[in-house]
């Protein structure tokens, strides 16, 4: 690493400042690759941070970040993707700042899709705002205007208090989760979900599965973000409260409950998981498939407990024959 490169940081706005003066000398694509690379580091420390104070820091950094990506054209693009403007992403509609009431709708909309979008999406209209506000002259207008970005604004003050971001579920790459899947049986819901979000419209690009919807949802109310982010509410909620492992001891291989996660795009793990899929794809289908059926086996064995040793002895006769 470079004395420059080693510099890079997001401590606070200062050294995100800092980072982007250094990051001059660079060329465009360089740029944005570091900068969308650090702010993927900062919103990870703000989900293992308490501090108020290092929050209240690292969240002026992330806005300097996202910031300086919006103006040079690499908002929402992650490393390998098309620019949402290439991409035709639909923007979510009934967003606004008009007033107290659009701006109260523009909440109730926003409310239960991804944090890390919510954020985003107010920041954006706060600095819309800014932009129309300067050319208005209706008095009642600017009064009416600024009474919405109140709102606004204070629910991005709450929003960063309490650290919302933590909650925010990352998309596993469609990728790494058709790897995993091809071969399990998902419920019908996740099936459906998994099409849209591989589907000709989304083709791998969660920002499109905010304005899908489910076939049966006929009249178009909960997003597909939406309904995302309620099922893995519910799973994380039970592996919570059964303190259940995400990995198999034995094999590495995710469990059930895991796999159910995953079937959503999501995994608490994601790189662990990623380390799975590159281990076992250096292995033989042979070796692949002996491995997952003593996984199977050793499953069988464990979820019954017998109560005696005559019963168990059956149990290593069966081993021997084997």
């Amino acid at each position: 690493m470079s004395e420059g490169e080693s510099k890079f940081g997001f401590k606070d706005m200062e050294k995100a400042l800092e980072t982007l003066k250094l990051l001059e000398d660079h060329d465009m694509q360089y740029r944005k690759l570091t900068v969308r690379g650090l702010l993927g580091r900062a919103k990870r420390v703000l989900t293992m941070t308490k501090a108020e104070e290092k929050l209240k820091n690292i969240n002026a950094a992330i806005g300097v970040f996202e910031k300086w990506l919006e103006e040079n054209g690499g908002g929402a693009s992650s490393k390998n993707a098309k620019t949402d403007s290439e991409d035709k992403v639909e923007t979510v509609p009934g967003l606004g700042f008009k007033d107290k009431a659009a701006a109260e709708a523009t909440l109730s909309v926003l409310a239960e899709r991804d944090p890390d979008y919510q954020r985003l999406a107010i920041k954006g209209l706060i600095g819309s705002s800014k932009r129309v506000l300067s050319g208005t002259k209706n008095e009642d207008k600017i009064k009416a205007i600024k009474e919405g970005v109140q709102v606004l604004e204070d629910f991005l003050e709450k929003f960063e208090a309490e650290n919302r971001i933590k909650e925010n579920r990352a998309y596993l790459p469609l990728a790494v989760v058709s790897k995993l899947t091809e071969s399990k049986e998902e419920e019908e819901l996740a099936s459906e979900f998994l099409e849209a979000y591989a589907g000709s419209k989304a083709k791998g690009n969660y920002k499109h599965l905010r304005t899908m919807f489910p076939k049966k949802d006929e009249d178009k109310t909960t997003s597909w973000d939406i309904i995302r982010n309620r099922q893995l509410a519910k799973l994380l909620e039970q592996i919570k409260t059964e303190e259940a492992k995400l990995f198999d001891p034995e094999s590495g291989a995710p469990t059930d409950l895991h796999l159910q996660l995953i079937h959503w795009a999501y995994s608490p793990q994601p790189d662990k998981l990623k380390q799975y899929i590159e281990k076992m794809a250096k292995k033989t289908p042979e070796k692949r498939k002996k491995e997952e059926s003593q996984s199977s086996s050793a499953n069988d064995s464990s979820s019954s407990s017998p109560d005696s040793e005559e019963e168990d002895q059956p149990k290593k006769k069966k081993k021997k024959e084997e």
